[in-house]
């Protein structure tokens, strides 16, 4: 009976634990907010000067990752007006099948 007892009082004291101990927040959740704080902070273009003098720009998410390169630019002015065209561009873009 003493082992019964002892066993009850552990069990017990463990759904205790269990039961009044803080939940982290569930996972779905979690990964919900994390997605509202990626969409807050914005990605990023970088532009710069390659080793042949030529200009690129690089675009990243907003964790810079790596999304996409454009082709060289003499000058770092082109590859500017190349964003704000690219930005124009993709505000109206429409996802098109490949061609074959």
């Amino acid at each position: 009976m003493k082992k019964l007892l002892c066993g009850l009082t552990l069990f017990a004291g463990m759904a205790g634990l269990v039961s009044t101990s803080a939940l982290p927040v569930a996972p779905a959740q979690d990964k919900k907010g994390e997605a509202k704080k990626a969409a807050a902070k914005p990605g990023v273009i970088e532009v710069n000067e390659g080793k042949d003098g030529k200009f690129r720009f690089t675009v990243r998410d907003s964790e810079e990752k790596f999304l996409a390169q454009s082709g060289a630019f003499e000058k770092r002015e082109d590859a500017i007006k190349g964003i704000e065209t690219l930005k124009e561009a993709l505000a109206k873009a429409t996802i098109a099948p490949a061609k074959k």
